[in-house]
């Protein structure tokens, strides 16, 4: 029986397939390719690994410099809210013989007038007789433009040699609520710091509900407010005292959301303008001033 002989087709086919040889160059270029490929992974992923290490260092950092910035602040605001009463409680000293009097008309023709004026009005609340010789260091209206004549007056500020004397006509003036002085009626004050007429305004929330409590308050120096209560006084300085003065009281806690800070007293409401600088251009100079010297500027 004769072999059989392949058809040529098969026989270019079979020359055609690749050898043991071949598979193993071909396997070597694949395992010498990835590996080129995972070393370049590698390398990317260490190169990876050490700005994560440098951002997780950084961050770690900045976040150790923030909380040693905000503890920093937190410091600085308490001295400065510290010294900030330290300053309104000396300032309040310093005007603890003034009195302040408002609703007194502008129609003195000079300081002497003003001070007779002054004289006649603390001898009818004294109930004496209005020659009565009373000890005022200083007095004047308040350090502020004239308004227009519709304009209410401007308060006068008295400063008693004797703090005697002043507390008692505080006293007088508290017993007549509407003191009624030729023709017009006079309201006096304590005269007290910026501060603490800031720091009155913004607890104006609490006063009012006080007074719709019919509770007692009196203002205190250093600064406070103190309530009077059957079982005594209540008192609040700052803001740790305000929850538990407002519990003691049996007001909701909205009353007031927070103690003012005195500190805000100072704070500029808008922010100043910043001033735009003009590009420089350099200057010309002429052919004089290019060759001017200072020695020759003295010379004859």
């Amino acid at each position: 029986m004769d072999a059989w002989e392949a058809p040529a087709e098969v026989l270019q086919l079979l020359r055609s397939l690749p050898t043991k040889q071949d598979l193993t160059v071909a396997n070597t270029v694949l395992r010498q390719s990835l590996a080129a490929d995972i070393q370049l992974l590698r390398d990317d992923i260490a190169g990876l690994r050490d700005r994560l290490e440098r951002v997780e260092n950084g961050h770690r950092d900045q976040s150790t410099l923030i909380t040693e910035t905000s503890s920093r602040v937190d410091t600085h605001h308490h001295l400065l809210h510290t010294l900030t009463r330290h300053v309104e409680d000396l300032e309040n000293r310093g005007r603890r013989q003034n009195v302040r009097i408002r609703g007194l008309p502008e129609g003195e023709g000079s300081p002497a007038e003003l001070g007779r004026i002054l004289l006649r009005l603390f001898n009818t609340i004294l109930g004496r007789d209005h020659t009565s010789h009373i000890d005022i260091e200083r007095y004047h209206r308040a350090l502020r433009p004239k308004g227009p004549a519709d304009a209410p007056p401007r308060d006068v500020i008295c400063f008693f040699l004797r703090f005697g004397v002043k507390e008692e006509i505080m006293r007088r003036a508290r017993e007549r609520p509407h003191i009624k002085f030729e023709g017009v009626t006079i309201a006096l004050f304590h005269d007290v710091s910026p501060i603490t007429l800031h720091t009155r305004r913004a607890l104006r929330p609490l006063t009012m509900a006080l007074q719709k409590e019919n509770l007692q308050y009196r203002w205190l120096h250093p600064f406070g407010i103190q309530v009077r209560t059957p079982h005594g006084p209540v008192t609040a300085r700052n803001e740790a005292d305000l929850g538990g003065f407002l519990r003691a009281l049996h007001l909701p806690p909205t009353t007031l959301l927070s103690w003012p800070d005195p500190t805000a007293t100072y704070a500029p409401e808008t922010p100043l303008p910043q001033r735009h600088h003009r590009p420089k251009h350099p200057r010309r100079e002429s052919p004089q001033s290019a060759t001017f010297t200072p020695s020759s500027s003295q010379e004859g």
